[in-house]
């Protein structure tokens, strides 16, 4: 027996090796937690370092004035470089937009590839327009395959009257050759979490770090009809096992620095078969749960923030493909996280209410400062987001997630410490409202006690 066993510890100590290759061998610093709370951000501030904004683009003519003269044909949202970031038909003379970019750019290229104009409009702009010249080129011919009213020259599905056009969120803006169809630059949200809601935690921020990335597929009316996610947990150092979910809403309009949002009616959004994720959530209408917890849906039990095992986070994915039935003109989708032992126990970036599953309870209590009346969650029940007083925010607008995006491996706070000390630029963008050092997870210390380089655990491509 005494053989067996000790045959049995090598075997255990072996592949505790191989699982800890990558493992950090740096201690982490006695932590503190300190001076998260001492930051004093902006009313309204939502901890994100995108611009989610939905804007429309009048097409006027030579003399100013708005003129269907280019209707049906599509016009193009890019960056400077001409890289495609969302292409639209263009309806009753106006061209409508959902972009989400960093907030520091202010412009955007617009250009219809049919009469080769291109023009650059300020986002900030109350009225945007773009403005045709006197005479426009010579049309040339072009094929529709699919009777959808889109040329195949600019359709992303030439064979499918349904489906006309792919776009990436977040909004892949950069320097590139990028084209609606061209995958090859990816641009991720990052969510980053504390766990301990409503209680103070150690703000490191990488109790669960989500990497996700959406792909939606409009119509040639411009309607949201289908979609595909893509979702890695980068690390997972949470003390107790953590499910989460996304939960979808129709995103009307923008109102000044806020979203209009409304419940969809049920059954509105379904799941495709053939999809990774836990499935649809029993308890919220128009909501999927992505795991249950995290530890189990993980093919090895890692962690990643410089404690425990590490190991590739891009080794396990989970993926899922939806329908939007009826369509709509435009959508927003948000995560949150919950207790695996305690399904009424949610986290959320800051400004949104629970899930109707949410224990509302448990609002109000602790450090949370969140609204605790009544909340209407009927159909086609309408709100402002962030709502005001915000969610799931402390008394100083302090949240337990933030989100950002990136093109880039997100290096990450060691294990309990602060992301003050881990991203020097962080308190700057944290205090401006989000308005400066828009892109500061780009610069983390250089200390390896302090930040955890993920991207080597992640193999070569």
């Amino acid at each position: 027996m005494k053989i067996n066993f000790y045959k049995t510890l090598l075997l255990i100590v072996v592949a505790a090796i191989a699982f800890t290759s990558c493992k950090k061998t740096i201690e982490p610093p006695t932590p503190t937690g300190e001076g998260f709370e001492s930051l004093q951000v902006p009313d309204g501030f939502t901890w994100s370092t995108l611009n989610k904004t939905h804007f429309s683009v009048q097409i006027v003519d030579a003399s100013g004035n708005q003129t269907d003269q280019i209707n049906g044909f599509p016009l193009d949202a890019t960056d400077p470089q001409g890289n495609v970031l969302q292409r639209v038909t263009i309806l009753n003379g106006v061209a409508a937009y959902y972009l989400e970019l960093n907030r520091s750019i202010e412009e955007i290229r617009f250009h219809s590839p049919a009469h080769n104009i291109a023009q650059v409009i300020n986002l900030k702009s109350d009225v945007k327009k773009f403005q045709l010249p006197p005479t426009l080129k010579a049309i040339k011919e072009y094929t529709d395959s699919d009777g959808d009213g889109v040329f195949n020259d600019f359709d992303d599905f030439p064979e499918n009257p349904d489906l006309a056009y792919r776009v990436f969120y977040p909004s892949p803006y950069r320097n590139s050759t990028l084209k609606s169809t061209d995958d090859t630059f990816q641009v991720w949200y990052y969510q980053m979490f504390e766990d301990l809601w409503p209680a103070k935690g150690d703000y490191d921020l990488n109790d669960l770090i989500l990497k996700l990335r959406m792909v939606v597929n409009f119509n040639a009316q411009n309607e949201w009809t289908s979609g595909s996610f893509s979702f890695y947990v980068w690390t997972n150092g949470a003390a107790l096992n953590l499910g989460c979910g996304i939960e979808f809403f129709d995103y009307l309009e923008n109102v000044g620095d806020k979203l209009r949002l409304r419940y969809l009616y049920a059954d509105q959004i379904e799941l495709v078969p053939g999809y990774t994720i836990q499935g649809e959530d029993p308890d919220v209408d128009n909501s999927f749960i992505i795991f249950n917890n995290a530890d189990a849906f993980k093919g090895i039990d890692y962690t990643n923030t410089g404690i425990g095992l590490s190991a590739n986070p891009m080794g396990d994915s989970l993926t899922f493909n939806y329908t939007v039935n009826p369509p709509t003109t435009w959508m927003a989708a948000f995560v949150y996280l919950y207790y695996t032992s305690d399904r009424g126990h949610e986290v959320r970036p800051i400004g949104l209410p629970p899930t109707i599953a949410g224990n509302w309870s448990l609002l109000g209590t602790g450090l949370d400062a969140s609204p605790t009346a009544a909340w209407n969650y009927t159909p086609g029940t309408d709100f402002l987001y962030p709502y005001d007083p915000p969610f799931f925010a402390t008394e100083f607008g302090h949240p337990w997630g933030i989100e950002l995006e990136f093109g880039g491996d997100l290096m990450v706070a060691f294990e309990q410490v602060s992301i003050l000390e881990a991203f020097p630029q962080f308190e700057d963008w944290a205090e401006s409202g989000g308005t400066v050092n828009t892109n500061w997870y780009e610069f983390p210390v250089a200390d390896p006690t302090k930040v955890f380089d993920v991207s080597a655990l992640v193999p070569s491509k």
